[in-house]
């Protein structure tokens, strides 16, 4: 089956729509077209973001799997193939499983996704919505805070509060009584000012500081441009810098082929303060990698702290290709560092050529990561996010999904090689690791479904895909 490109999916999305009448009110029990999803620290709940890219419904929406509740419907006999579900029975084996597989102990278990999402843990925020990020603003025991970034309608960074309490959860995005979030949970401007600078188009994936220092940092797919978030403002978080696009902070495609600028994640090097890269002053500034969209490399940059300002550094490129032989396809997905408490090897996800390199940051003899691509395995076709499995006794393995060919590549990472590619469902997007069940949760944005994969080494389904969550069409 063609596949199209990822960064054209939305177009056709949106044209899909045309003609319609107005769109209903998001599901608040639904998997619609999810983008996004981040395991609790408890490892009780699965957040996930629906995108509604189609904007076939009025928003986007945050739901909440409770995992703990689909661990106990999944330990039970699931209803037969086709049979209807119910609050009792609410998982089956999948249709789409032959007689042979199914005598052979290969099925796939599904449950319907209502079951476990309570209605009033689910809220409604801007359309395109698309990956989640963590904060701790009152540490260890404190709520946990969820920033969600839209790219449709009127883009913006909704923040929500998940409060923890004996009788469970309770989720607060200043939304009404039908679950809408509403204008001061919602960053759209420069220092939430009226008449400040708007958040730029295309917001992609938002990384929460994890040093130490308090922000938040989001890159834009389009237009070159790199968003900054302060998480302790007086009233909550606060855009305090957006890069001018006069000054592009992501490099357009190589040797001037074309015109497309924009980057895709960020991660943050480790700083040992008994031997620090010159760049952060002494650990006082945190340092940070950004991939770049249409460039085979990174930009690496920091924050002027005292002044809540972006900084940048240096571009390194990567991977040894030929730029024309890309087009106009995006170069670079997700980056991670291997081992984040050292940040001497980082991860990056080649979506042209499809690949992962391994790149060593180690310092050089001027003090400043080296950033020499040291290994490289090939991938299945436009990969884009990453996640790394760290079992304690156990050979790392990164996780790599391929949006166009609904599969995961299974890379081990003492070999670097590629030990399993996984067939999923339609389009698979948002991995997430669940170390302590050893699952993998692969986000299905295009099918509506979460798949679980098996991590334990010692099942006879190792690095298969078992269960799915939401039902298989």
């Amino acid at each position: 089956m063609l596949r199209v490109p990822h960064r054209w999916c939305v177009a056709l999305l949106l044209l899909a729509t045309c003609g319609r009448g107005e769109p209903e009110p998001a599901d608040l029990q639904a998997l619609r077209l999810p983008s996004g999803a981040l395991l609790s620290p408890d490892g009780s709940w699965l957040f996930v973001a629906n995108s509604n890219l189609d904007l076939g419904v009025q928003s986007s929406t945050l739901v909440i799997l409770n995992l703990r509740a689909l661990d106990n419907s999944f330990a039970e006999a699931p209803q037969p193939a086709g049979a209807e579900l119910s609050v009792d029975a609410p998982c089956r084996v999948s249709e789409g499983m032959s007689k042979e597989a199914g005598a052979k102990g290969q099925e796939i278990v599904e449950c319907e996704e209502r079951y476990f999402i309570q209605r009033e843990h689910s809220v409604r925020l801007t359309s395109g919505a698309g990956n989640i990020a963590l904060d701790r603003p009152s540490g260890d025991e404190g709520p946990w805070r969820l920033l969600v970034p839209s790219s449709l309608d009127e883009r913006a960074v909704t923040w929500i509060d998940v409060v923890r309490g004996a009788g469970g959860i309770e989720v607060d995005c200043g939304q009404d009584a039908e679950g809408e979030c509403d204008a001061a949970h919602s960053l759209q401007r420069l220092g939430n000012d009226p008449n400040g600078a708007r958040l730029p188009s295309d917001p992609a994936r938002i990384f929460v500081d994890r040093e130490g220092y308090r922000f938040a940092y989001l890159p834009h797919l389009l237009g070159a441009r790199m968003t900054l978030i302060a998480l302790d403002a007086e009233y909550g978080p606060t855009i305090t810098d957006i890069t001018d696009s006069s000054e592009a902070f992501f490099a357009s495609e190589p040797l001037g082929k074309g015109t497309l600028a924009g980057g895709f994640a960020v991660d943050q090097r480790a700083c040992d303060p008994a031997d620090p890269p010159p760049t952060t002053e002494g650990c006082t500034r945190p340092l940070l990698y950004a991939s770049h969209r249409f460039w085979p490399g990174v930009r690496l940059f920091s924050v002027e702290t005292g002044r809540d300002t972006l900084v940048r550094f240096g571009n390194h490129w990567l991977l040894g290709v030929n730029p024309y032989a890309a087009g106009d396809r995006p170069f670079m997905g997700e980056i991670e560092f291997l081992d984040p408490e050292i940040g001497d090897r980082l991860l990056a996800v080649h979506t042209t050529p499809p690949s992962l390199s391994l790149v060593d940051t180690s310092q050089g003899p001027d003090g400043e990561p080296i950033n020499d691509p040291i290994d490289s395995v090939a991938l299945c076709h436009n990969p884009n996010l990453l996640a790394i499995h760290r079992p304690a006794q156990a050979e790392a393995m990164a996780f790599v999904s391929c949006y166009s060919d609904d599969q995961v590549a299974a890379v081990a990472l003492g070999s670097f090689t590629v030990v399993a590619t996984i067939p999923v469902d339609d389009g698979p997007n948002e991995l997430v690791v669940d170390e302590a069940r050893r699952k993998l949760y692969v986000v299905h944005t295009l099918a509506g479904t979460i798949g679980v994969v098996e991590l334990d080494s010692a099942s006879p389904r190792h690095l298969q895909m078992i269960r799915r969550i939401g039902l298989g069409g």
